[in-house]
């Protein structure tokens, strides 16, 4: 049978590790469907156990599937006989991939930086060029490996970035026009760790007379928020390490005497509004004294320092969103630069202005006249990773349940709900749904109805589908602002238990009203099953 799918962006051209995708895990449980009406709940807060959860979902979320699709699997006859076919025999579900459009203006660019007229950035893993007013991007690399981080060299003639040419990432150059890259760094990298607290062999800046470039690199093996500032040479030769032990993001000032830094590495976590004890602020470093001073003391988050001119620039989110601000490289008060209401990403300065990443843009900032603009970025060329292609995406089911006669089982993998006959019938997809992610199937006691979890409305919301797909989807939950555990049925199918990150157990009837029964005050309400 076949998937007819859009493979979601993280597949297909997913930064930092996405490439590889991800598997989901599916488990069984031998308990017997209970009876009765009343719900209870595994309270791990008190230490008290309640009856055990059937255990028909285990579904940790962490892909994001796309697209209409198919499905088809063979079963044996009976609840268990169908749950062992489906662990035993392959489950055959094919995916077709579908090329991405190319739009006029192309998004999810990465890492830029600026020098004069031209902007370098990321896009899909490669290297791109385009000048600073926007159009047509020219592609300058294409290893299956990722190349990250570019930086202009002082004169833009050459650009030094990260990159995986020899299996492990290392710092190369390559000039500005095109051309062949140049290794300049052989350690062996720390592996395939994660960068939550920062990545190897990142490349921060050059010295001002273009012999050094500047990157952050991690020389222990066992841990992932050692990565110190190294000087690489430009001709080749061993890095030198400077005195600081620790650094996350930092620009040299342009005399080359001193650097602006933050000293903890927080630059690829995803929380926001973080105010906890590793919240990042900036700081300057003197070369020639060996002295630190600090400039910014704020709880929220302040990174990715640049050094312009007379003028330290950063990115903060001392109120609620990463904006543009400006301080004196002696201190004082901070300026807020922007105001987007929403993040900005990655900023990079030239000699004389700022790019940064904003809703998967490129923008520009004139420091001069304090104005910010889009970078219209245009992509063309084959995009090899792009074309259709089939492939085997059952690693991808992350919940699954039985009809309650046996006939058929409902499936969620990549984002879409199918259900299957055990013996003779058609394959459905209920969702159909490219442009959201279901998952968390249930299926009701009566046989009537598959309850399932939606990002459709742009937050994880309750829905109800008819069994055999007629019908347009009902939306029975409208506050989710949190996330929601699975639904589980009541035994006569009247209602639907739920948990949440607010650590609640809900119940909602079809009609949409909820009320609460529970809740816990330390962990959250993961185990739960109807008497």
């Amino acid at each position: 049978m076949l998937l007819d799918a859009v493979m979601s962006w993280s597949l297909l051209h997913g930064v930092e590790g996405h490439r590889s995708g991800c598997r989901e895990r599916i488990t069984e449980s031998g308990e017997p469907r209970a009876s009765g009406t009343d719900v209870a709940v595994v309270r791990d807060d008190v230490g008290t156990t309640g009856p055990a959860s059937t255990g028909r979902h285990d579904h940790p979320h962490t892909c994001r599937g796309r697209g209409p699709a198919t499905l088809a699997v063979g079963f044996l006859s009976g609840e268990a006989a169908m749950i062992r076919s489906f662990r035993a025999a392959a489950v055959v579900l094919t995916a077709l991939v579908f090329p991405l459009t190319v739009s006029a203006q192309s998004k999810l660019l990465r890492f830029p930086d600026i020098h004069g007229q031209q902007v370098v950035f990321v896009h899909a893993g490669d290297l791109y060029r385009v000048s600073a007013e926007g159009g047509e991007a020219v592609r300058l690399t294409s290893h299956p490996g990722q190349e990250l981080y570019p930086k202009f060299s002082p004169d833009g003639a050459w650009i030094a970035f990260s990159a995986e040419y020899s299996g492990t990432r290392q710092v190369h150059v390559m000039p500005t026009a095109g051309g062949e890259p140049r290794q300049l760094t052989w350690y062996t990298d720390v592996g395939p760790m994660p960068p939550r607290g920062g990545t190897d062999y990142r490349v921060l800046d050059w010295t001002p007379d273009g012999t050094h470039i500047l990157v952050r690199a991690n020389r222990n093996p066992t841990g992932e928020r050692d990565g110190r500032p190294y000087r690489v040479p430009f001709a080749g030769g061993m890095e030198t390490p400077l005195a600081i032990p620790e650094i996350g993001s930092g620009m040299l000032s342009p005399d080359g005497t001193k650097l602006v830094y933050t000293p903890i590495d927080r630059d690829f976590r995803t929380w926001k509004r973080y105010r906890g004890g590793r919240a990042q602020d900036v700081w300057v470093y003197d070369l020639t004294a060996d002295r630190s001073i600090r400039l910014t003391d704020h709880r929220a988050t302040d990174h990715q320092p640049m050094w312009v001119g007379d003028t330290v620039y950063f990115l903060s989110d001392r109120d609620y969103h990463l904006d543009l601000y400006a301080i004196a490289p002696a201190g004082g008060e901070p300026r807020r630069l922007t105001d987007f209401g929403e993040d900005i990403l990655w900023p990079s300065a030239g000699p004389d202005r700022i790019v940064f990443e904003k809703g998967g843009g490129l923008w520009r900032f004139d420091p001069a006249s304090g104005e910010s603009q889009e970078i219209p970025v245009r992509l063309t060329g084959d995009f090899p990773e792009a074309r259709p292609r089939w492939i085997k995406a059952a690693g991808f089911v992350e919940s699954y349940d039985l009809s309650p006669g046996g006939e058929r089982a409902v499936f969620g993998a990549r984002g879409e709900v199918f259900t299957l006959p055990a013996k003779d019938g058609e394959p459905r997809n209920l969702s159909r749904s490219p442009d959201a992610r279901e998952h968390s199937v249930a299926w009701s006691p009566d046989g009537r109805w598959i309850a399932y979890l939606s990002d459709a409305s742009g937050e994880y919301e309750l829905y109800l589908r008819a069994q055999d797909g007629s019908g347009e989807p009902r939306r029975i939950t409208r506050d989710g602002d949190v996330w929601r555990f699975a639904p589980k049925w009541s035994p006569d199918s009247r209602l639907l238990a739920y948990a949440d990150k607010k650590q609640r157990l809900r119940v909602v009837d079809l009609d949409g009203r909820t009320r609460e029964v529970d809740s816990s005050r330390q962990q959250d309400l993961t185990s739960y099953t109807w008497s």
